[in-house]
């Protein structure tokens, strides 16, 4: 693995997490009774391109070594099923992130100008959502690196 391959695995993770905690403080702002939206929408936005980024990056590592380098070693070995089943699920669910983010962040810009407790309530259970999909997914991508 080249140095810029391993740069870009690490900021795939590492703003991925950071993208994660920071819908978990959305969650957690949004739930109170007068939320301080100008804060929510620096957060909600962060997540987004956090979320971008951990995705773009993580394209690009997959299309130029993983497919052709880690994930035979990982289907020839003793785990076979953390690729056959929970990375190709992460892949597929990881693609939903970011819309559930630029959803939220739309959502809470709204919200700044146009108070709604039905909609705050919405984005909570939206962000509540994006939080166990985040964590779903991390989690899958933690099994995965540990089964080679």
């Amino acid at each position: 693995m080249t140095t810029t391959l391993a740069a870009l695995l690490i900021v795939h993770v590492i703003a991925g997490v950071i993208a994660i905690a920071s819908h978990t403080v959305v969650l957690m702002h949004i739930l109170k009774r007068a939320p301080e939206y100008g804060f929510l929408v620096r957060v909600a936005w962060s997540a987004f391109w956090l979320f971008l980024l951990s995705w773009a990056t993580s394209a690009y590592y997959y299309v130029t070594y993983y497919g052709t380098a880690v994930k035979p070693r990982i289907l020839a070995g003793d785990s076979p099923a953390a690729h056959s089943f929970f990375m190709e699920t992460k892949e597929h669910i990881f693609l939903l992130l970011p819309f559930l983010a630029l959803s939220i962040a739309l959502c809470v810009s709204y919200l700044r100008a146009n108070p709604d407790e039905r909609l705050q309530r919405s984005v909570a259970l939206l962000t509540l959502v994006a939080v166990a999909i985040g964590a779903a997914t991390a989690a899958s991508g933690i099994f995965v690196s540990g089964s080679i």
